[in-house]
């Protein structure tokens, strides 16, 4: 008797220290979801450096692996909610160039899940997107990649591959049949570059080439919707003159900065009046 009664106590303590933990049949100890707060709404948040320095757990298992991010958290998500609702993008692919959203319903890292995200591309600059496209735009889960202004990839895609010269940087690409050693390290830097459609990028190599700027619109997995550009995928950089392939430099390193709505608002801008909100990762 005496036995059974120190067996039921122990398991009532183990009962009773799980309190306030919530675990998946793997017995993975999961955190409270805590809904976002207003205050991520309705202002310009710019996000530096996401990939650099990922939290315990964050990180990508491998170069194929995902990298997941909240829009509405501001911050990465751990690996382990891959099959949740609390991500609304995910970086994918070779160098992470995919961006996909999170769609319980549909084929994709969220399936399963409550998530009804989706994307849509936009051949606009994101200062000129006010408006919240139809839902019938929208791709779920949807993707974007690489754009085929860089002769590579798929239209509307938010980032250009210059493959192995520079058409962005002609200026790097003389020397390239230059046989110095010194010279030919300096057009290695700029070689295979991948730059993001930016406004900046489009103005910075307006009188090189014509490039069109890409806004990505993202109805997230909670059904909110979010206006996103991408800026650098060079860590600590975000002028596209600097940016260049060097042992210092991680990348894909992400920045990139987004306008959050509410689903019933459907206009971006009109209601923008908090102060810009810059978080680095």
């Amino acid at each position: 008797m005496i036995p059974r009664i120190i067996y039921c106590l122990a398991i009532t303590m183990m009962l009773c220290s799980a309190c306030g933990k919530v675990y998946d049949l793997n017995g993975m100890d999961w955190e409270a979801d805590v809904p976002p707060s207003d205050s991520a709404f309705n202002r310009e948040i710019q996000i530096l450096d996401l990939g650099a320095h990922l939290p315990e757990g964050h990180e990508p298992l491998d170069d194929e692996d995902p990298m997941f991010f909240s829009l509405e958290r501001f911050s990465s998500i751990g690996i382990g909610y891959r099959s949740t609702e609390r991500w609304d993008i995910a970086f994918s692919g070779m160098f992470r160039t995919t961006i996909s959203g999170n769609n319980g319903t549909k084929s994709g890292f969220g399936y399963g899940t409550s998530a009804i995200g989706g994307i849509v591309v936009l051949d606009a600059a994101f200062d000129d997107v006010t408006e919240i496209p139809d839902d019938s735009q929208f791709k779920y889960p949807g993707q974007t990649g690489l754009d085929d202004q860089g002769a590579f990839g798929s239209p509307l895609g938010h980032v250009v591959y210059t493959f192995g010269g520079n058409f962005l940087r002609p200026d790097k690409m003389k020397d390239i049949d230059n046989p110095d050693p010194a010279a030919q390290a300096e057009v290695v830097k700029y070689q295979h570059m991948m730059y993001c459609l930016s406004q900046v990028t489009v103005d910075t190599f307006k009188n090189v080439r014509q490039l069109r700027p890409r806004t990505i619109i993202i109805k997230t997995a909670k059904g909110n919707y979010a206006k996103m550009e991408t800026q650098s995928m060079y860590q600590g950089i975000l002028d596209p003159m600097e940016m260049r392939r060097d042992k210092n430099i991680k990348m894909p390193v992400y920045s990139f900065r987004y306008v959050l709505a509410k689903a019933d608002e459907r206009r971006f801008g009109f209601m923008i009046n908090r102060p810009k909100l810059t978080i680095k990762l």
